[in-house]
């Protein structure tokens, strides 16, 4: 039986830079989309970013934002982007260390999800509190959950690229 290790791809700096990238630039999206749409359905688009932007750059509380500034908007996805960008170097490194050696989709969702959620949660302790509050923690973590998800797709999808092709092959057929 061969070793995990003598079969895996040697990953190159580049790699891991393409990979940090992709990670942040999915899961920065998928929760931005998300609370996009949440907050179209209740009737305040762009609520979520100013609620951010508000509370890290107008220094008020959660609770006392009622409208939308676009200036708070811009600064929170800024800064949205940036905690994103960590986040998927973040990711990236475990994936290079682990070479995702669980070879199983659900276990590096998890870790994701996790990572994911322990940052925000600190962050939210830390730097933006009441914000949790307002958002909702089921919101929030199904926000991440939904990123952990297009995360773990892509990187199962670009360290086991014949498992993507067949799942890929599957689904045509279905």
């Amino acid at each position: 039986m061969m070793d995990l290790q003598t079969t895996a791809r040697t990953r190159t700096r580049a790699d891991l830079a393409y990979e940090s990238l992709y990670c942040a630039a999915i899961g920065g999206s998928i929760v931005a989309l998300f609370f996009l749409v949440i907050d179209a359905w209740n009737g305040r688009p762009l609520f979520t970013p100013s609620l951010l932007g508000g509370v890290l750059f107008g220094g008020i509380a959660a609770d006392a934002v009622n409208g939308v500034r676009l200036d708070w908007v811009a600064y929170a996805t800024i800064v949205h982007f940036l905690v994103f960008s960590v986040i998927g170097v973040g990711v990236a490194l475990v994936a290079h260390q682990v070479e995702l050696r669980s070879r199983h989709p659900a276990t590096v969702l998890f870790g994701v999800f996790a990572f994911i959620e322990w940052v925000f949660l600190v962050g939210a302790f830390l730097v933006l509190p009441g914000v949790l509050h307002q958002l909702g923690p089921y919101r929030v973590a199904a926000a991440n959950l939904l990123a952990a998800a297009g995360i773990a797709a892509f990187l199962w999808a670009s360290h086991r690229p014949e498992a993507w092709e067949r799942l890929k092959q599957s689904a045509r057929l279905a």
